[in-house]
């Protein structure tokens, strides 16, 4: 387990400057009716309504502008567009002004930012008029007859997009109904609305969820550990194996939500095989030697969370998450040498017979690696550490298999 510690600690010190790491990509920012071409920091989307970092170029010394010094910024590969905007006010929030994202420009735009408890904010404006914010009401309702309770949800959102759309005949009822409150969702639906008056000026890039698969090749080197008051707690177990194992990955992202983070599923298989030995077993002048060999192949399903540096030829990575194993099939086998004076015997059983065996495991796992871009695709290398509950169910025998791995990969 100290080795989990240690290297969620690592991870961690790593994450969190990265969360931080300043990011400078080809840009501009709008002053004075003037728009001055440069290099903007992309940041997340919290600091992104907040404030604009600026290089005339990537040599020059950086300044950043607040929404009042700005009329906007934007990037210019992403296609990503800001404009400096007073929110209105309510009895949530007092009125501000931030650089709110463009998502959608024309008779009707729709504009969106982030707030510190990372809840994202929505806007209409109808052909230059005031912001009118879009709003979803969430609350559970009790019935008082049965007892149960409800999620309820109020979509405000739709009286006031059926009110600033109703001079467009496509907007029908059941075309407004269907709006989910989303960034795509609103998006589309303001995109229609401005093709149905004679076009757009400006529409946001799709950002739909990508699945990137990619086969992997695994090495580990497991380690056994038992403990308590079970005889096999007195045994010393070894790596026995290659450890050579594979399996497929999948990247789930949505740039919507985050560049930088993603989710990673796996479906590995790994080989895990354990000699132990116990030796010099005194019993009334008889001694007894025991030799156990553990033949575990099993199936894992790690889920992790990964954190990937945006910037760099090579880009490290970390993650972090949970797994579960199972053991699709084991050979163990106890083998008994006794001897007593002149006389000996030789015995050969299943070891960890029964119940004791335990085929599945849960378990903790970290990794740090690296990604090498090609085009679309890209290899991966990743050292990994995992630490899991053991093999046996018996309260007399508590243990665990931890270890680390090396695996390379592929992504489509």
């Amino acid at each position: 387990m100290k080795q989990l510690y240690l290297l969620s600690l690592l991870t961690f010190l790593i994450i969190t400057p990265a969360f931080a790491q300043k990011d400078f990509r080809a840009g501009y920012i709008v002053q004075n009716s003037d728009t001055l071409q440069g290099f903007v920091d992309y940041r997340g989307a919290v600091r992104n309504s907040k404030t604009a970092t600026f290089k005339a170029n990537l040599n020059a010394v950086e300044q950043a502008y607040s929404p009042d010094q700005l009329a906007g910024y934007g990037f210019m590969k992403e296609n990503k567009v800001y404009e400096a905007q007073t929110i209105p006010t309510d009895a949530e929030q007092p009125a501000q002004r931030l650089f709110l994202q463009v998502l959608a420009k024309g008779s009707a735009s729709v504009y969106t930012y982030r707030d510190d408890s990372d809840l994202d904010h929505f806007y209409l404006a109808k052909d230059g008029s005031d912001l009118v914010e879009l709003k979803e009401n969430i609350y559970n309702k009790k019935d008082p007859r049965t007892g149960k309770t409800f999620r309820m949800v109020d979509k405000l959102y739709l009286g006031v997009l059926r009110s600033a759309f109703s001079d467009c005949p496509a907007m029908s009822e059941e075309r407004l109904s269907n709006i989910t409150f989303r960034h795509s969702g609103l998006t589309k639906i303001a995109n229609e609305y401005n093709e149905c008056m004679g076009g757009y000026q400006y529409v946001q890039p799709s950002r739909k969820t990508k699945v990137r698969p990619y086969p992997l090749l695994i090495f580990s080197k497991p380690a056994l550990e038992m403990r308590g008051e079970h005889p096999y707690s007195k045994a010393t177990f070894r790596n026995a194996g290659i450890g050579l194992g594979a399996g497929i990955g999948l990247e789930v992202a949505n740039p919507a939500i985050s560049e930088k983070l993603s989710f990673i599923f796996e479906l590995l298989y790994a080989p895990h095989r354990f000699e132990g030995e116990i030796r010099n077993v005194n019993n009334s002048g008889r001694t007894t030697n025991y030799d156990i060999l553990l033949d575990l192949h099993y199936l894992k399903v790690p889920v992790q969370l990964r954190y990937t540096f945006p910037k760099g030829k090579v880009r490290p990575f970390v993650n972090a998450g949970a797994s579960y194993s199972y053991a699709i099939s084991s050979d163990r086998v106890e083998t008994k040498s006794s001897t007593f004076h002149n006389t000996s015997y030789t015995e050969v059983s299943e070891a960890m017979p029964g119940s004791i065996f335990k085929r599945y495991m849960f378990g903790l796992q970290a990794g740090i690696g690296v990604l090498y871009p090609m085009r679309e695709r890209a290899l991966l290398i990743e050292a990994r550490y995992e630490t899991t509950e053991g093999i046996s169910h018996v309260r007399s025998l508590p243990s665990s298999v931890k270890g680390f791995s090396i695996m390379a990969g592929y992504r489509f």
